[in-house]
């Protein structure tokens, strides 16, 4: 389950880009455009929601742009421009209208979604009530990697194969290795490197000033199992020292990373506003895509354990069943 999930994630073949109707129709475009260059199968999911009125531009979706028409007062070559890519993607793409943000999670089930593509960040914080009428948003319940364009992203300069310098900011705890996992067969992938980033916020009283060094750090990372598995990648430690969010970006902004990968919130975390917590502050000030793993990894060592808990019950059954024969 685990390396097989792992696989699929890094080659998605079904990827569910979702979308709303108020925002750039252009950005909507771009990300669309280069997602398809995947070859996966893609669903462009549209969220219901007020029409941004935009001069010049493709209002809605292709299929419901008909007039290209030029007019004396304002030329409409890149209106049209757009129309025609939109109805060159229209052959390949799915589009799910008008769906509702808490129906985002069954319909990614039923369709089988290995990746979920967010063109705006408000989208994913946007909150609901899931059937058991708890208060939850949409980063905190799709088991699935979540790759978001945020704000401050330049679409012209990004390209989908250019994912070869990765940053890996990590926390010490038990998705740490799924992370790494991850994070080394992604970069594996096109032929690039990561560099895992910790984060020292405050100095414990009893700590020492060698367990803030990229040594102490890689001393706790899984490096010889994935050297064993076969999936080690060209990988460097880092350190810093300070608020997590804006040393990761600080970091960011020096080095020039293609993507950051981020853990981010799991089932049960509070639902909170843009910036507030750590992911939401990256994504909304990183200039270049990133991909939060969150629930995507708590579902893999939840099916793990469940794994463990039953090949355990298993053979303490065939003992049992042995003593009594």
């Amino acid at each position: 389950m685990k390396v097989n999930s792992l696989r699929r994630w890094c080659r998605p073949r079904m990827i569910l880009v979702i979308s709303n109707r108020s925002e750039n129709p252009a950005h909507t475009l771009e990300v669309v455009t280069r997602i398809r260059a995947t070859r996966a199968k893609v669903y462009l999911v549209q969220l219901p929601g007020p029409v941004n009125s935009m001069r010049g531009s493709v209002h809605d979706f292709p299929f419901l742009v008909t007039d290209t028409r030029t007019t004396a007062e304002e030329p409409s070559v890149n209106g049209t421009r757009q129309a025609f890519l939109w109805a060159e993607i229209l052959s390949e793409v799915t589009i799910v209208k008008n769906t509702p943000i808490e129906r985002i999670p069954a319909l990614a089930d039923s369709l089988g979604a290995e990746l979920v593509v967010l063109t705006i960040p408000a989208v994913g914080l946007m909150r609901f009530r899931n059937g058991n009428g708890f208060e939850t948003d949409l980063f905190a319940s799709l088991p699935l990697p979540i790759l978001t364009f945020g704000p401050r992203m330049d679409m012209s300069v990004w390209n989908r194969t250019d994912f070869r310098r990765i940053l890996l900011p990590i926390t010490f705890g038990p998705d740490q290795g799924l992370q790494l996992r991850f994070a080394c067969r992604f970069a594996r992938r096109y032929q690039g490197r990561v560099t895992v980033l910790h984060v020292f916020e405050s100095r414990g009283t009893d700590e020492q000033p060698w367990e803030r060094t990229p040594v102490a750090v890689e001393a706790k990372l899984p490096i010889s199992e994935l050297r064993h598995e076969g999936i080690l990648c060209p990988l460097e430690i880092a350190v810093s020292e300070g608020y997590a969010a804006r040393q990761i970006l600080n970091f960011h902004e020096r080095k020039g990373y293609d993507l950051i990968i981020m853990g981010g919130p799991h089932l049960g975390s509070p639902a909170r506003g843009l910036g507030h917590g750590v992911t939401e502050a990256v994504i909304a000030e990183a200039r270049c895509p990133v991909l939060m793993l969150g629930r995507a990894i708590e579902s893999i060592s939840a099916s793990t354990d469940l794994s463990t808990d039953s090949r355990l019950r298993n053979t303490e059954a065939r003992v049992r069943s042995m003593e009594v024969n």
